[in-house]
């Protein structure tokens, strides 16, 4: 009554056999079959993984295919698909890659015999680099050596910016089944079984303009439902790790919400708090550039007040505006619980639009005005406090693709001070996104999420974005393309958004971004 081996590698399935073979205390005498130690290459009832390695599928950064499943990933490394359209994506041919270290034993882990794998062998330093340079490629690489330039594809649901990679369903993996966990970790090192380090990284989603007012409010009112504003894209805000949301406007009951009328005072109800809780969001910027209107003309700062007591009771940390300047200027601090341990962030968030009147004093309540001095100094701050600084901004200017001097000179000087991301709002257009080095960026506007500008095309085309972090660094990015729409003319219009094909109705999307992101003159010029 020996270990029960049953790996296909006759070579392995010896080897394994030759280091266990009499090992004391492992036979189970008197227990049936099933229940005897055993080592598998594929799940056993009652068995424990293994995981020796494992990996992440990427392509670069602007491809427009953002999820496969293990079928695709095998038919490109064998070479049976050669054009990212036979996978749902713009037409561009497929190049792969696996590093020259790894090709054998990742062909062999998904099932890819080694007369049938076409992808080519790199040295194990120049995949990510290759992929990142030349559109169209795609590898497996250690979910380590993921970076901004390259683009980590969903793979049958599992996302390597925020999933742990144990469970990728790209790893090479044997199964351990005993009596108890000491016995299957002695049966692991009896077998020589290395388990890959823990790599589980935070994702973050952050969204563009969440603005449940006016025709928006009366909608969600008529409905009886605030929650409906998300169920498009509810989903992916509740799977996040954290979700950050820039709100332009109050959410107060000290007057009655604006109706659906033509006018600029954007006030909401707080029964739109409880929507914004319950649907995920985790972090909400207060320094729009509405943030203290009241429709009903009552106070300003009792309107701002108001709102944020009503968000920080239901749970959600805010970030842009306080009592005073000083608690406007204050870091809202999220963390991320990860295998690898939490992954800690500060959020800072100030406004540029309204900063004349609605800015914060010494004493009085208000928004955090947007200057090089203060956002050099908060970040520093912060970063005492956390692994990574995100700054919101509200800046620029409306319905443009554009980020004008003013935009990329304060982006540029939150970077410097330290902070790892950028997020942009208030043109309600999509624009630039611009990477600084291999590990930090600025996303200049996230256009519309929740608002009812339904005017124009490109009011009701936003995006959201999927971002990995570690406590070091951040891993990479997707973006999402976002439409808003609604369930009918008059009082049932939502506007609410919906994730849609980055190659199909996101292309427009996507191209206005990218267009945007190539007219960026080099810095220093």
């Amino acid at each position: 009554e020996a270990v029960a081996i049953a790996v296909a590698d006759p070579r392995e399935r010896a080897r394994l056999e030759a280091a266990v073979r009499d090992a004391p205390g492992l036979v189970l005498a008197g227990r049936p079959a099933e229940a005897f130690p055993a080592i598998a290459d594929a799940p056993l009832p009652g068995a424990r993984p293994v995981v020796l390695a494992r990996w992440a599928a990427i392509t670069d950064q602007r491809r427009d295919v953002l999820a496969l499943d293990l079928d695709g990933v095998r038919r490109i490394l064998r070479g049976e698909v050669r054009d990212w359209s036979e996978l749902g994506g713009s037409p561009q041919p497929i190049a792969a890659y696996l590093p020259a270290s790894q090709a054998a034993r990742a062909a062999a882990a998904l099932g890819v015999p080694p007369g049938e794998l076409a992808a080519a062998a790199l040295p194990d330093g120049e995949a990510v680099a290759r992929v990142a340079a030349e559109p169209g490629a795609f590898a497996l690489v250690p979910p380590e050596r993921l970076r901004l330039g390259v683009l980590a594809l969903v793979v049958e649901g599992h996302d390597p910016y925020r999933d742990p990679a144990r469970d990728s369903p790209l790893r090479e993996a044997r199964w351990i089944r005993a009596r108890d966990a000491a016995g299957a970790a002695r049966l692991a090192a009896l077998a020589g079984f290395a388990a890959a380090p823990a790599f589980d990284p935070a994702g973050l989603l952050a969204t563009g303009e969440l603005i449940p007012a006016r025709c928006t409010d009366a909608a969600l009112a008529s409905l009886g439902d605030y929650g409906a504003m998300f169920d498009g894209v509810r989903d992916a805000i509740a799977a996040a790790d954290l979700a950050v949301a820039p709100l332009e406007i109050s959410l107060t009951d000290l007057a009655p919400p604006t109706p659906c009328v033509r006018t600029f005072v954007l006030q909401g109800s707080p029964r739109a708090v409880g929507a914004i809780a319950e649907a995920g969001i985790d972090v909400v910027i207060t320094a729009g550039n509405h943030a203290m209107d009241c429709w009903g003309g009552c106070p300003y700062g009792a309107a701002l007040l108001d709102t944020l007591a009503r968000l920080r009771a239901a749970g959600i940390a805010t970030a842009g505006a306080g009592a005073d300047l000083r608690a406007a200027r204050a870091p809202a601090l999220a963390e991320a619980p990860t295998a690898n341990g939490p992954v800690r962030f500060a959020f800072l968030g100030y406004d540029s639009i309204a900063a004349a009147f609605y800015a914060a004093g010494e004493d009085t309540p208000g928004t955090a005005p947007l200057d090089e001095a203060s956002v050099r100094e908060d970040v520093a701050a912060a970063h005492a406090l956390a692994d990574h600084v995100v700054v919101a901004a509200g800046w620029g200017v409306e319905y443009t693709a554009d980020p004008t001097p003013f935009q990329r000179r304060l982006g540029g000087a939150a970077i410097e001070a330290g902070a790892t991301l950028v997020l942009g709002n208030h043109p309600h257009w999509v624009q630039a996104v611009e990477h600084f080095g291999d590990e930090a960026l600025v996303a200049y506007s996230f256009g519309n999420f929740v608002f009812d500008q339904s005017w124009s095309v490109e009011t009701t085309q936003g995006m959201a974005m999927e971002l990995g972090f570690t406590a070091e660094r951040l891993i990479g990015y997707r973006i999402r393309p976002v439409v808003i729409r609604g369930d009918g003319g008059g009082p049932r219009w939502i506007y609410r958004p919906e994730f849609v094909d980055p190659a199909g109705e996101g292309r427009a999307i996507l191209d206005r971004v990218r267009g945007a992101q190539d007219r960026l003159p080099a810095r220093g010029e």
